[in-house]
């Protein structure tokens, strides 16, 4: 079965291939997984000809890791990836404290592509603010 239908395109960071050859490309679930992240990583408003385009994560650098900052995010993504993501459907979003940060936020996302019905999950990381105490 051809796998033609989850596409292809630069890989992102955008950089030549390793023969030198051209641009480097990503395809197929990499490709789906590539787009995922960038969606992570842009703010609202970074584009100028897409300024809605990303997810305001960003948003949440100086709140502390809380249940209701952790909710925020697990809502931002869900929203994002369903308006930015058509691949896709968001099956899951759940947001933990890293173990080894405190001030990180590990976010748990599983997806189903849609044309293949293929279960798939990562983790995205976003980084808080560190707090450092004056005294």
């Amino acid at each position: 079965m051809s796998r033609e239908y989850l596409g292809r395109g630069w890989t992102f960071p955008v950089r030549p291939r390793d023969d030198g050859g051209g641009i480097s490309v990503s395809e197929y679930e990499a490709s789906i997984v590539e787009s995922i992240h960038l969606i992570m990583n842009t703010q609202p408003g970074e584009r100028q000809m897409l300024p809605s385009f990303g997810c305001p994560l960003q948003d949440l650098i100086f709140n502390t890791n809380t249940a209701g900052t952790r909710h925020e995010a697990e809502s931002m993504v869900r929203t994002a990836l369903s308006k930015w993501e058509p691949r896709i459907d968001v099956d899951n979003v759940v947001a933990k404290p890293d173990a080894d940060n405190t001030n990180r936020i590990r976010i748990h996302i599983e997806y189903t592509v849609r044309k293949s019905n293929n279960h798939q999950n990562l983790v995205h990381l976003v980084q808080l603010q560190e707090f450092f105490d004056a005294d």
